[in-house]
């Protein structure tokens, strides 16, 4: 039987449509549209296909990027500042009582620099001092982060959002690293893996952003000793079933598993203990050679999220003309390695965090 193989330039494709055009059944997520933008860009980064684009429309996308900031003013306390998700509360701004809405995510905020990073942008226009303080504004006392600060959740994907963006910004002063290594080793289970807080079920999900966050900030054999690699490792091995990764006991695989387990065991030095070539097939199946993109699985339609995860995936484990990726921040070696550059090269400014140059 002949082999499933890449076609890079179908999904290259899918990824410029969803960059043009959606369908109406995704208006839902219309609040969190720079989701959608960083899948679509970091897949095309994979996909060495960031050339497609015109220089104009990446600075398009530059631009309404840094729609999204929120600086401290009359209007947004300090606690607040970040990214948001689109601009959709900024064209309410002048409804009574909308400005309530103005609250940056901190998720949103980890996909902004990335999406920046990832098209050259030097991070010269992020008010670094109001960012970093709006993250800490939302680390609660166990050591975890709210997504944001109004009744915001808190779990270990905020906190993985929280430390990349401070790894982002070379600047983790401004929160208790303690307490956040703390909280990550609070979600540790008796099987070795990561529940999203403590006393809750592992997950794959849960347990890149633990892995990911210690390895970020250096601190992986601080939480885990020798033994317990081992019993994370076999836990992460052995969600491996009919090719594909689940991301719990008992679960169907999913092709973005691909990449949360494959990361986890990248970072740890252990993917060369999975069957690369079962979870390549998997994968590559259930792309759709029609439309570009991957599903979840063969009874799913392709979407942006797995479609980038599946190549994160496939890059990974080796892909030929996939570029490769740094699992813990989850852009391009390419992008890193610009981000390393413009840390080393350029000194962000001292900015006033009071500007009041800003949309909302």
């Amino acid at each position: 039987m002949n082999k499933p193989q890449l076609k890079p330039e179908q999904h290259k494709k899918y990824f410029r449509r969803s960059l043009d055009l959606l369908p109406g059944e995704v208006a839902v997520f219309d609040y969190s549209r720079l989701t959608i933008l960083y899948f679509a860009l970091i897949g095309l980064d994979i996909l060495d296909g960031l050339d497609s684009l015109t220089d104009d429309r990446k600075k398009d996308i530059v631009e309404w990027v840094y729609r999204l900031q929120l600086v401290p003013n009359e209007y947004c306390s300090v606690h607040k500042c970040g990214f948001m998700g689109s601009t959709t509360v900024i064209h309410l701004k002048n409804h009574p009582g909308s400005e309530k809405y103005c609250e940056s995510n901190v998720a949103m905020t980890y996909m902004a620099l990335c999406i920046l990073i990832t098209l050259g942008d030097n991070l010269s226009r992020v008010n670094k001092s109001a960012v970093l303080k709006g993250v800490a504004s939302l680390q609660k006392p166990d050591g975890s982060f709210k997504s944001n600060y109004e009744h915001g959740e808190s779990d270990l994907r905020f906190v993985y959002c929280s430390l990349a963006i401070c790894n982002i910004l070379n600047d983790s002063s401004s929160i208790n690293v303690n307490n956040a290594i703390k909280f990550i080793s609070n979600c540790l289970n008796y099987d070795g893996a990561f529940g999203q807080n403590p006393g809750t079920e592992s997950h794959g999900g849960s347990t890149y952003c633990a892995i990911a966050s210690l390895s970020l900030i250096n601190k992986l054999n601080h939480v885990l000793d020798e033994n317990k690699s081992k019993i994370l490792e076999r836990w992460a091995v052995n969600r491996q079933t009919n090719g594909g990764f689940q991301g719990r006991p008992n679960k169907d695989p999913d092709t973005c598993y691909s990449f949360w387990l494959g990361a986890t065991l990248s970072i740890m030095g252990s993917l060369n203990r999975i069957n690369k070539e079962r979870n390549r097939d998997f994968v590559l199946n259930n792309a759709n050679l029609l439309t570009g993109g991957f599903s979840k699985n063969m009874d799913s339609i392709p979407d942006p999220m797995h479609t980038c995860l599946s190549l994160c995936g496939l890059s990974l484990i080796g892909e030929e003309n996939l570029n490769p990726i740094n699992p813990a921040l989850n852009i391009t070696v390419r992008a890193a390695n610009y981000l390393k550059q413009i840390q080393g090269d350029y000194t962000l400014p001292n900015q006033n965090i009071f500007n009041t140059d800003t949309d909302c």
